[in-house]
């Protein structure tokens, strides 16, 4: 797909589990760019002395949000790519097959170890050949820790297990890349706030 192609693709709304502090801090973002954009506008109609009119700042001011305040359909789309790009999920990777997609959408393929925060469900508008690229990725990256698991027998989790099963369970939960947890790493390590001032997420358990 070329940059032309990509930019001009229909976006679609897919929901993803993030931690409630970068929900909120996004919640904030918006609220702080609503502000300046009108504040903006205010002033380009201001200063132009009559020859522009309020309506018009405001039609500009929309015009240049993309630039000047990012949505944050945008944000996430610019984390999860430069997440995507990094070298232990950057490919390139065989497409999955029909059958590879359904089994990835079964009851235990998205394993992971327990969210050391609480999570909130939000969605974006985001391009669908991202979304490919991202369930492509999660799905290469973790077949083979998702066979181990499963022919060790630990794909669920028992309170049965042995101190060894856990332990080797736990090292191979390590890495399972669910397309959610790929998410939220990208936000953790590339949202628009301070990577040291982040909240608690799947980044510290990669």
């Amino acid at each position: 797909m070329t940059e032309e192609t990509e930019k001009t693709e229909s976006r679609k709304t897919y929901s993803f589990a993030i931690d409630v502090q970068h929900a909120s801090r996004f919640t904030a973002i918006r609220k702080k760019q609503r502000r300046a954009m009108a504040d903006w506008a205010h002033e380009l109609s201001h200063n132009s002395k009559g020859k522009i009119t309020r309506t018009q700042a405001r039609l500009e001011a929309r015009r240049r949000r993309s630039e000047l305040w990012p949505t944050l359909d945008e944000y996430v789309e610019r984390a999860v790519r430069q997440r995507l790009a990094e070298e232990d999920l950057a490919g390139p990777w065989e497409p999955p097959t029909t059958a590879e997609e359904e089994a990835a959408t079964l009851s235990g393929r998205g394993v992971s170890k327990n969210y050391p925060g609480f999570l909130i469900t939000r969605a974006y508008d985001l391009p669908p050949s991202l979304i490919r690229e991202l369930r492509t990725a999660a799905i290469r990256v973790s077949e083979e820790p998702l066979e181990e698991l499963e022919a060790e027998g630990l794909l669920y989790y028992s309170l049965d297990y042995t101190e060894q099963e856990r332990a080797k369970r736990d090292e191979l939960v390590e890495k399972v890349f669910s397309a959610p947890r790929i998410v939220r790493q990208a936000l953790e390590r590339y949202g628009p706030w301070p990577p040291d001032a982040g909240p608690p997420s799947s980044a510290f358990l990669a």
